[in-house]
């Protein structure tokens, strides 16, 4: 396991979120951490109808009107506080899911 301090990350708003990355094996990864409610969610940025990033690399994951996060290319919507794929064509998977914990200010999230 990685440990990933995510600067800032403990003030984000409601929907905000903030990318991280972390080395691997396979090369650089990404993921995500989004205020949801009184609650911070960390969740690897990667569609899990193909392995390509939820977003445009602009780091906007969030749809307001529906309260989702919202994969770009395919259109999925995923829950922000579970990562399950509640429609499009992922329908009934999850996002890679982290442990988060506030330290201060930041975030530190646990990743494989």
């Amino acid at each position: 396991m990685t440990t990933v301090r995510v600067p800032g990350a403990a003030r984000l708003a409601q929907g905000e979120t903030r990318v991280f990355s972390w080395p691997s094996p396979y090369g650089e990864r990404e993921g995500f951490v989004i205020r949801f409610g009184e609650d911070l969610h960390a969740y690897e940025n990667k569609c899990m109808h193909l392995p390509i990033p939820l977003d445009y690399g602009d780091g906007d994951f969030w749809f307001g009107a529906i309260e989702r996060i919202v994969c770009k290319t395919h259109g999925a919507t995923y829950r922000a506080d579970t990562g399950y794929c509640d429609d499009g064509p992922c329908e009934g998977t999850s996002l890679n899911r982290f442990d988060v914990e506030i330290d201060g200010d930041d975030v530190t999230v646990r990743v494989p």
